[in-house]
């Protein structure tokens, strides 16, 4: 449901701040520990607050699961970072006064940049140092930021390169279908042959931003990559980027081929196969491949929201047909809504 921030309130006491969106988030019972004082209080001081319009009600609270000592979960209310900071502000104590330092300095932050980094700690602890170290590769091993190093190396190091023109864009499905055959040997379309398939969780992708992917991400090979393959594309990348910068602070004037050689060279020297090019052009059977597989993926999630407990080799043999009017009458929107409540539950 969220990441929790943990809050230290003394040596030997803390609070766990949930992460949610683009603010935190706290029960009445979790801000009266915080504040050191009681929920009676802590509810009296809210009420007032939103009797006098200080904050929008609807906006500071939301109903998030959570789990009680007997192991249940309950829909609980929390109250977001204005409502916390603004208790804070009536609540006469030190550790208020405590926290509203700690939120100003440090909780926007981490909000608004990503991260809040603790210099001193890291200093004298050289093992949370390496485990930062490893989450910030992993982070920087996903995709899109694999290929944003990749464009940026071109922006920097090509003298010929022109972001707008047809052959850079045909130069960069290239590209991608070169990382893609090192670490796979499928390109972007064989990709989606191989794995595209109903049957498996998510259809078979990895990289998504929703409860399951969208049709185009279905549409898009490298979405199929496993966090392995991405990473030793990372390395790759990192490699081709190093020598890049290289080249341009030595004043060196290389050309998209001259580059393109290079990554060819680099490939090689880390004993990936290199792609020399296309011998076949199968993507517009890969698409009607993945419409087929995705057409098949949606109508099982419209089964299951029905209630319907779906035994895979029945649905082959077209055991389901006689709910086809049910399932085409469910939106994408109604299948959206239903399942980001079962997961919000």
């Amino acid at each position: 449901m969220s990441d929790l921030i943990p809050y230290q309130i003394s040596e030997d006491e803390s609070v766990d701040l949930s992460l949610i969106g683009d603010t935190i988030w706290i029960t009445q019972k979790g801000m009266a520990t915080l504040f050191d004082c009681s929920t009676d209080n802590i509810a009296l001081h809210l009420k007032n607050i939103f009797k006098d319009d200080e904050l929008d009600q609807k906006a500071a609270i939301e109903e998030y699961s959570v789990t009680a000592l007997d192991g249940k979960n309950y829909n609980t209310k929390h109250y977001n970072l204005d409502a916390i900071i603004a208790v804070g502000y009536r609540v006469n104590s030190k550790k208020a006064t405590q926290f509203r330092k700690w939120a100003t300095q440090v909780l926007h932050t981490y909000i608004q940049d990503g991260y809040v980094v603790n210099e001193a700690l890291l200093r004298d602890d050289p093992a949370k140092l390496n485990q930062l170290a490893a989450k910030i590769r992993e982070l920087r091993a996903d995709e899109k930021n694999v290929f944003a190093q990749v464009r940026e190396c071109f922006k920097i190091s090509a003298s010929d390169y022109e972001p707008s023109s047809q052959e850079v864009r045909t130069f960069y499905a290239l590209l991608q279908d070169k990382f893609h055959h090192a670490v796979t040997k499928m390109t972007s379309s064989k990709l989606i042959m191989d794995r595209a398939n109903y049957k498996e969780d998510n259809m078979g992708l990895v990289s998504f931003k929703d409860l399951w992917p969208s049709k185009q991400e279905a549409q898009t090979g490298k979405n199929y990559l496993t966090e392995n393959e991405l990473y030793r594309m990372y390395l790759l990348s990192e490699q081709f980027l190093l020598f890049a910068e290289s080249s341009a602070l030595m004043g060196k004037n290389l050309t998209m081929k001259d580059l393109h050689e290079q990554l060819d060279k680099l490939l090689d020297l880390n004993g990936y196969p290199v792609f020399n090019g296309y011998t076949d052009y199968i993507k517009d059977h890969a698409m009607r491949h993945v419409e087929t597989e995705y057409n098949r993926f949606r109508d099982i999630k419209k089964l299951q929201m029905l209630g319907v407990d779906v035994d895979l080799v029945e649905y082959e043999l077209g055991a389901y047909k006689s709910y086809q009017e049910e399932i085409d009458a469910i939106t994408t929107q109604q299948l959206n809504k239903h399942y980001r409540r079962l997961a919000a539950s």
